[in-house]
């Protein structure tokens, strides 16, 4: 068999260039979503987490804690500032209980007064 002869015809292609070589893509792992820990760094940082979620019982409960153990330890400037402390969160967790006893009563009012009607 006979070779074939290139064909005039046809467009030469330029040579072919390296490319630069890339580097490969590393898989990154996603970033951890910022989701408030169930163990906080310290006492002050879950007792400011418990406020900021409302939850006036434990906050107060944690924050007793601390007071009696700055009590102990002597360390009086740190008893000083919980005391207040302590004030405020007692103070919302009062009001957190009246609202609740007002809304009870609301409902039983309402359940009353169509019971009323109903007659």
């Amino acid at each position: 068999m006979a070779k074939a002869k290139p064909n005039s015809d046809t467009i030469p292609r330029p040579p072919a260039t390296k490319r630069k070589a890339t580097p490969a893509k590393r898989e990154v792992p996603p970033p951890e979503p910022q989701v408030a820990s169930t163990q906080p760094e310290d006492a002050m940082t879950q007792c400011v987490a418990l406020c900021q979620e409302q939850r006036w019982r434990e906050a107060v409960i944690l924050i007793r804690r601390m007071r009696e153990r700055a009590s102990r330890t002597g360390k009086t400037d740190l008893h000083a500032s919980l005391t207040g402390a302590f004030q405020k969160i007692e103070f919302s967790l009062r009001r957190q209980m009246a609202a609740a006893v007002m809304n009870g009563a609301r409902e039983l009012l309402a359940k009353e007064y169509l019971l009323d009607v109903g007659k």
